[in-house]
C-alpha cells in the first residue's frame, strides 16, 4: 500500500520484542492483543491497519483502539499503519499469549516521503514460491488506467509475463498462455466473465477489492482446473464499527460504496455499485458509425460477514456484472455474469483451521444483428456449482494444507432467435454437454532453515462427462468430419467418458544471503474446461466447452527458474526469471470453421501441442519521492497441430505463433509524490505486434477475384506503443474527505492497430490492407470522489 513516512522512519526501524515461553503446554499459535493510541493526545485510534510479515491481515483496531489476532509461534514483523500517521514497526518473537501496545504520532507533511508496500520489501527474496505477484488496492490506484479506474487487470499487464491480445480484447495472456488457461477467482470462487467494455476494464470494482495474488510460476495445490496460472482476488469485508462510504462522479464511471455494521463487532456488510457514462463520449466522434454506437456496463458487489466468535465466521459474497455493446445498426453483444459464494472459516484449535465454501456461477452471452429483415440473436452460456473444503495445520516452521474441491459444469443450450416478426431467420437450438470435475489436494510449505525453504504440493484430478448427450460415430481411419458420420449414440444420463491425472507441484528457495536468493519450480496441471473461438482474442461470444470423447483435456508441464536481489535496505528490488511450458491437447480451429449452432463441434476443431518459453526482468523502487517499476518480458508462444490426417492440419503440422505471441513487452510505471497529498503517475507500454494471417496472392477464377491466404499467423501487425498520465489530489474541500483524479489514456494519440483486414478499394483487383484501431485517440477522464 502507500503511506507517508518521516525521515525518522525512513529506514523502517523495527523495535524488537521477545515474549518468551513461560512453561506449560507449547502451542503452535498464540494470541497477540493490544491497544493503539495517539502519541500526541493519548486517545485510542480506530481503523489502524495491522500488517504481519508483509501482508495486510484484514484486522483493524476497533473504536477503542483495541485489536486481537492469532500468531504462529516464532518471529514476525508487525507494522501498524494509519493514514496521516507515522507507521510503527516491530519484530516480535512470540512463544506465549502476549500484549503489545503501540503509540503512533502524526506525520510532519513537510517531510513526507512515498513508499509502495503491498508486502514487505524483502518478500520477493524470502518467499519460496516462484512467479508470484501480490498487490493491494492502494497500489492499484498508482497506475494510470482507462476511465481513471484503479484496475487489477490494468496493473497486471504492466508486470512481467502478463499481456493481452490488444485493446478491445478481453482476458489476460500469462507467460504465453491462452486467456482460458488462467484460473480467475473471487475469494476462491470461479469467475468466468471478468471484463467490461470489451476488455478495457476488469469486472472487479477497486472500491471493494482488498488485494490479489497472481501465481504464474508454481501454482499452489489448492488451485486447479487451468493449465497456466491462478489469480485470486480477495474482496474487502465491511467495517464492524462504523458506517462509512464513498460516492464518485466521473466522465466515464459513476460509483457508490457503502459499508458498516449491522450489529457492532458481530455482523458487517459492504456493497459497491458501478455504472458506465461512456455514450456521451461516443457521440462526439466524427465517424457516423461510432457516434451511433452504444456501450453500457455495470457491476454490483455485496459482502456480508458474521462473527459467531473470534474463531468462527461466515461470509457471503455476490458479484453481478452486465454489459451491452452495439456497433451502430450492424451488430452487438450482450453478456452478464453472476457469482455467489458462502464461506465458513473456523479455527478449531491453536494450530488447526477448517474452511468450507459453496459457490454458484451463471454466465450468459449473446450476439445479435439488428438488421431490418434478418435480425437475430445467438445466446449461449454456462452454469456451474463449486464446493471446496480445505484444512490448514501449522507449526513454527511448517504449513500443511489438505482438502478436496469439486465443480459441476452445465453448458446452456445454444439458441438462435429472430429479433422481430419481420425477420427471416428461423429459431434453432443445439443442446450442449455437462461435466463434473473434482480433486483432492495436499500441500506442504516448510521453512527448513534461514537459507532453505520449499513448497511441495500434489493434486489428483478426476473428470467425468455425464449425459444427456449424443455422441457421433465417425468412419475409422478417416478425418473427423460431418461427411464421415456413420452413427449417433444417445446417452440419457450417466457417465459418457472419464479422464484424470496426477498434478505434482514443487518449488524451493535457496538464500545466498539476506539480500539475494535463487528459486526454481515445476508443476503439472490439467484443464477440462476450454474456450472455443476463431476470433483473434477472447470475445463475449466465445464458447466455453467441457471435455468430451473427442475434445481431450489439456495437460501442461511448467518449469521456472529465478534469481532475486534487493539493494539499499530493500529500497530497490530486482528479479530475473525464466520459464518454459509445454501443453498437450491445445485447441485450434480448422480453416473456415463453423463454430456456432453446431451439434458436432469436434468436426471444426483440431488439437495439438503448445509451447511457451521466455525470460522476465523486473526492477522496482519501493520507497522514496519517486517509486515505480520497469518490467521487460521476452516470450514466445507457439502451437502445432498433431492430427493424423494431413488435410486437417494447420500450416502442415509445423510450429506457428499463436494469436497472442508477442515476443517483446516493455512497461515502465512511475509514481511521483508532489507533496500535500498530490500525486503524479505515468506509465509507458510497448509490445511487439501480434500475428495475423494475410493474403499472399490473388487469382481470377471465372472472372471472380479469389485471394490466396498464406500460412496462419505468418505476418504481424505494427508494434503497440502507449503512454498514460494521471494526477490525483486529495482534500479539495477542506471540511470533506475527498479526492480528484484526472487521467489521460493514450497521451500520444497513437492509432494502435488491433487487427488488419483486407478489402478491395473501389474497382481495384488487388486486396489492400486496412488497419482497425479500437481506441485511436487521446481519452481523458475525470472523477471526483467524496468519502463519508
Amino acid at each position: 500500500m502507500f503511506c507517508f513516512i518521516t525521515d525518522g522512519i525512513a529506514q523502517n526501524e523495527f523495535k524488537e520484542i521477545r515474549f518468551e515461553y513461560e512453561g506449560g503446554i507449547k502451542k503452535a499459535q498464540y494470541l497477540l492483543t493490544g491497544k493503539v493510541t495517539s502519541k500526541e493526545t493519548g486517545l485510542p485510534l480506530d481503523n489502524v491497519a495491522i500488517h504481519i510479515d508483509g501482508f495486510f491481515t484484514g484486522v483493524n483496531t476497533d473504536k477503542n483502539g483495541l485489536y486481537v489476532f492469532p500468531l504462529d509461534s516464532g518471529r514476525h514483523r508487525i507494522v501498524f499503519r494509519r493514514f496521516g500517521k507515522q507507521a510503527d514497526f516491530y519484530i516480535v518473537h512470540i512463544y506465549r499469549d502476549a500484549v503489545l501496545d503501540a503509540s503512533i504520532s502524526n506525520l510532519d507533511f513537510q517531510l513526507e516521503m512515498f513508499t509502495v508496500m503491498a508486502e514487505e520489501r524483502d518478500r520477493n527474496v524470502k518467499s519460496p514460491i516462484t512467479g508470484v505477484t501480490k498487490m493491494n488496492i492502494e497500489e492499484l490506484k498508482l497506475v494510470p488506467a482507462l476511465m481513471g479506474e484503479p484496475d487489477v487487470f490494468n496493473v497486471l499487464q504492466s508486470m512481467p509475463g502478463v499481456t493481452s491480445v490488444g485493446e478491445g480484447s478481453a482476458g489476460l495472456n500469462i507467460r504465453g498462455g491462452q486467456a482460458d488457461q488462467n484460473l480467475i477467482l473471487m475469494n476462491e470462487a470461479i469467475v468466468l466473465s471478468n471484463n467490461h467494455a470489451l476488455g478495457f476494464l476488469s469486472a472487479f470494482n477497486g472500491d471493494v477489492v482488498q488485494n490479489f495474488a497472481l501465481y504464474k510460476g508454481n501454482v499452489p495445490a489448492q488451485f486447479g482446473g487451468r493449465s497456466a496460472s491462478a489469480l485470486n482476488i480477495d474482496m474487502r469485508k465491511g467495517d464492524f464499527e462504523n458506517w462509512k462510504g464513498s460516492v464518485s462522479l466521473g466522465t466515464a464511471v459513476t460509483k457508490l460504496m457503502l459499508e458498516g455494521p449491522i450489529k457492532t463487532d458481530k455482523t458487517s456488510i459492504i456493497a459497491g455499485l458501478r455504472r458506465s457514462n461512456l455514450n456521451w463520449k461516443l457521440g462526439t466522434v466524427d465517424q457516423l458509425d461510432v457516434s451511433n454506437s452504444r456501450l453500457n456496463f455495470s457491476d454490483v458487489y455485496a459482502g456480508l460477514t458474521h462473527r459467531f466468535s473470534q474463531k468462527h465466521t461466515l461470509e457471503w459474497n455476490v458479484l453481478h456484472t452486465g454489459d451491452r455493446f452495439q456497433f451502430s445498426d450492424q451488430f452487438g453483444f450482450r453478456w452478464n455474469n453472476t457469482v455467489s459464494s458462502l464461506t465458513s472459516k473456523n479455527l478449531l484449535s491453536d494450530n488447526f483451521s477448517l474452511i468450507g465454501m459453496l459457490a454458484y456461477g451463471d454466465f450468459t452471452n449473446r450476439f445479435f444483428e439488428p438488421s431490418p429483415n434478418d435480425a437475430f440473436e445467438i445466446a449461449n452460456g454456462l452454469q456451474y456449482q463449486q464446493g471446496k473444503l480445505s484444512a490448514l495445520w501449522t507449526t513454527e516452521t511448517v504449513e500443511f494444507t489438505f482438502g478436496v474441491e469439486a465443480v459441476n459444469y452445465q453448458m446452456k443450450p445454444e439458441r438462435r432467435e429472430p429479433l422481430n416478426e419481420r425477420s427471416g431467420i428461423s429459431p434453432a437450438t443445439v443442446n450442449k454437454q455437462q461435466g463434473l470435475e473434482w480433486a483432492p489436494f495436499v500441500g506442504l510449505d516448510w521453512n527448513v532453515s534461514e537459507t532453505f525453504s520449499f513448497s511441495l504440493g500434489a493434486r489428483y484430478s478426476f473428470y467425468q462427462q455425464n449425459g444427456p448427450d449424443s455422441v457421433f460415430i465417425y468412419r475409422e481411419n478417416l478425418p473427423i468430419s460431418r461427411l464421415n458420420i456413420v452413427d449417433r449414440v444417445a446417452f440419457e444420463s450417466g457417465p459418457i467418458v472419464n479422464y484424470g491425472g496426477f498434478e505434482p507441484r514443487f518449488s524451493f528457495r535457496i538464500a545466498l544471503d539476506d539480500r539475494q536468493s535463487v528459486k526454481a519450480g515445476a508443476s503439472v496441471m490439467n484443464q477440462y474446461l476450454q474456450t472455443i473461438s476463431d476470433a483473434t482474442g477472447p470475445t463475449p461470444i466465445d464458447l466455453w466447452q467441457v471435455s468430451t470423447s473427442y475434445i481431450l483435456p489439456q495437460r501442461s508441464f511448467n518449469y521456472s527458474l529465478g534469481y532475486f536481489r534487493n539493494f539499499k535496505e530493500n529500497d530497490w528490488s530486482t528479479s530475473v526469471e525464466g520459464f518454459y511450458r509445454t501443453t498437450q491437447n491445445q485447441l485450434e480451429y480448422r480453416d473456415f470453421a463453423q463454430l456456432f449452432l453446431n451439434p458436432h463441434i469436434e468436426t471444426e476443431l483440431v488439437q495439438g501441442e503448445g509451447m511457451a518459453y521466455g525470460a522476465e526482468l523486473m526492477i522496482q523502487r519501493n520507497r522514496g519521492g519517486v517509486t515505480g517499476w520497469l518490467s521487460y518480458t521476452f516470450s514466445r508462444s507457439l502451437i502445432r497441430t498433431t492430427a493424423p490426417f494431413q488435410e486437417i492440419q494447420v500450416n502442415r503440422g509445423e510450429w506457428f505463433p499463436t494469436n497472442f505471441d508477442r515476443p517483446h513487452i516493455l512497461s515502465l510505471v512511475g509514481n511521483v509524490n508532489l507533496g500535500k497529498k498530490r500525486f503524479f503517475n505515468a506509465s509507458f507500454n510497448y509490445s511487439t505486434g501480434r500475428p495475423v494471417t494475410a493474403p499472399t496472392a490473388n487469382y481470377i477464377i471465372a472472372g471472380i477475384f479469389v485471394p490466396d491466404f498464406g500460412d496462419r499467423n505468418q505476418f504481424r501487425i505494427p508494434d503497440y506503443i502507449r503512454l498514460d498520465f494521471s494526477y490525483l489530489t486529495n482534500g479539495i474541500v477542506r471540511e470533506w474527505n475527498d479526492s480528484f483524479n484526472f487521467s489521460i489514456y493514450n497521451v500520444l494519440s497513437r492509432r494502435n492497430a488491433y487487427s488488419v483486414f483486407f478489402e478491395r478499394e473501389n474497382q481495384s483487383r488487388r486486396l489492400r490492407p486496412f488497419q482497425l484501431s479500437i481506441l485511436g485517440s487521446i481519452f481523458p477522464t475525470m472523477a471526483y470522489t467524496v468519502n463519508f
